[in-house]
């Protein structure tokens, strides 16, 4: 070959092929998992705000309403003890919060009230995965 030949040859020209066919996927399966990522993101918050609803509207509830009572499952559905809103079920666990004691304001002759401890978590499921944000709230009555 002399100096005056121009061009580009088979291989170099394979060869640059294979660098930016591997460039573009690199690229391609950083949208896949970007998306994949932003989707997860979401739905966590959606989550999370469905959680702190739910603890916003159990203390909105009357004392002797079903849903305030002491019991339910963090891992199961127990019946007054969750809800499904969309495709993301909400459950939640009612115990006896550090604060009991007789209302002052009543007289001696009052009855024992107590704060609650309600623990929320909005269960939602994509492909196969979970999201399950955790709130911890207390309530009073």
């Amino acid at each position: 070959m002399s100096d005056t030949d121009a061009g580009f040859s088979l291989v170099e020209s394979v060869m640059s092929l294979a660098v930016i066919v591997t460039g573009t996927l690199g690229v391609a399966t950083l949208f896949v998992i970007g998306t994949g990522l932003s989707l997860n993101a979401r739905d966590a918050t959606t989550a999370t705000h469905l959680a702190v609803a739910e603890v916003e509207r159990l203390r909105g509830l009357p004392m002797a309403s079903p849903e305030r009572t002491n019991g339910g499952s963090l891992t199961a559905n127990a019946a007054n003890h969750f809800v499904i809103r969309g495709n993301t079920t909400l459950r939640w666990v009612i115990a006896n919060g550090p604060a009991c004691g007789p209302a002052v304001w009543a007289g001696a002759a009052a009855t024992v009230e107590c704060t609650r401890v309600v623990t929320v978590v909005g269960v939602q499921r994509r492909n196969g995965r979970a999201m399950s944000p955790r709130i911890v709230s207390q309530i009073w009555r």
